[in-house]
């Protein structure tokens, strides 16, 4: 809840997780008022949990997915960012993140390729397996890798 989230802050203000969680909350640009006084956004709190907590790949993943397109956002220490730079990053730090390789699967157009941290090169339709070799329970990925076939795709 907004008020358990803003009492974690409170209590913990170095608490990465409870600024990722509060984001997590909110939608598109509603903001949430600290106990401080500070108002932030869902992105302004994500970007909050990764600038104490560089590690935070949850964080980097629901930064991704509050951007749409070529559009970046810019984190605390300077560093632009795209939506797939955030979800690889969010895999970079959790090579178990099953949505992050779906979500970042989504972004790509039909045979295009992306370059993990590791050097694989992966297409949209194998980060959709790896997604589902991850998590096979995971039916948002069996969805898109079954809209790749339709379409065509490899």
């Amino acid at each position: 809840t907004l008020e358990g989230g803003e009492k974690a802050i409170d209590i913990d203000p170095d608490d990465s997780d409870a600024y990722m969680n509060l984001g997590a909350t909110l939608e598109g640009g509603e903001k949430v008022t600290l106990v401080n006084g500070y108002e932030l956004t869902q992105q302004e709190l994500y970007l909050k949990a990764i600038d104490i907590d560089p590690n935070n790949s949850n964080a980097y993943f629901n930064l991704g997915i509050t951007l749409e397109g070529g559009e970046k956002v810019t984190l605390v220490n300077g560093n632009e960012l795209t939506q797939q730079e955030l979800y690889l990053k969010a895999i970079d730090i959790n090579p178990n993140d099953f949505k992050a390789y779906n979500n970042l699967g989504a972004t790509l157009e039909g045979g295009e390729k992306v370059r993990l941290f590791n050097g694989n090169e992966l297409t949209k339709q194998e980060l959709f397996l790896k997604a589902i070799d991850i998590d096979p329970d995971d039916s948002d990925a069996y969805m898109n890798l079954g809209a790749t076939l339709e379409g065509g795709e490899k």
